[in-house]
């Protein structure tokens, strides 16, 4: 929980600070966004799925060995901030790899955010696509996987309802007779 704090403390204050950038301003830019399972097979529900992000280098400089993506939208909708915390798995010359796990709540795609080396970037990924083959090995760090299990708490029983119809035909009754009673008072002024 403080990660999404945090994460998100970071991406309000660097948007304010700087403009949106561009693919040339970038130094560390997205150029591919994969969701891939542990064992290779589709993604069933309940299950992590590893994110995937490669970025390729712009600016001279090293690659910082950890970045954050943050998921905001849900199929257009927004949702609760999800940090996902990337580590980085390989680089190069070109660019590097990050690779986290991502505990996904349905199958959707989402849309959010990711923050590498003060560079704020959108991504967007899809588990309805996730990549044949299997994920990056290693321990990767996780995203809290979120609880969409819990039932809507009950106000009221069935057995309560007769009480609850009583109380609100004396609530009408009280409110039609307080307005007959200042009508009432009105007219004999």
């Amino acid at each position: 929980m403080v990660r999404i704090g945090l994460a998100l403390l970071l991406i309000l204050s660097s948007v304010g600070l700087s403009a949106s950038t561009a693919a040339a301003d970038c130094g560390l830019c997205v150029d591919n966004v994969s969701l891939q399972t542990r064992d290779g097979q589709p993604w069933s529900a309940g299950k992590p799925v590893t994110l995937v992000v490669h970025v390729a280098r712009h600016a001279l400089g090293t690659i910082p060995p950890s970045a954050l993506a943050v998921v905001m939208q849900t199929d257009g909708d927004r949702t609760k901030c999800l940090g996902v915390p990337l580590r980085l798995m390989a680089s190069d010359a070109p660019g590097g790899l990050y690779a986290g796990l991502f505990f996904p709540f349905r199958a959707a795609r989402y849309d959010g955010k990711l923050v590498i080396a003060g560079d704020i970037q959108d991504i967007t990924f899809d588990v309805n696509q996730v990549v044949a083959g299997a994920a990056p090995a290693g321990e990767l760090p996780a995203a809290e996987p979120i609880d969409t299990s819990a039932k809507v708490p009950v106000l009221f029983s069935a057995s309560q309802l007769p009480a609850i119809g009583l109380a609100a035909v004396a609530l009408s009754t009280l409110a039609v007779l307080a307005r007959r009673r200042r009508v009432h008072r009105a007219a004999v002024v």
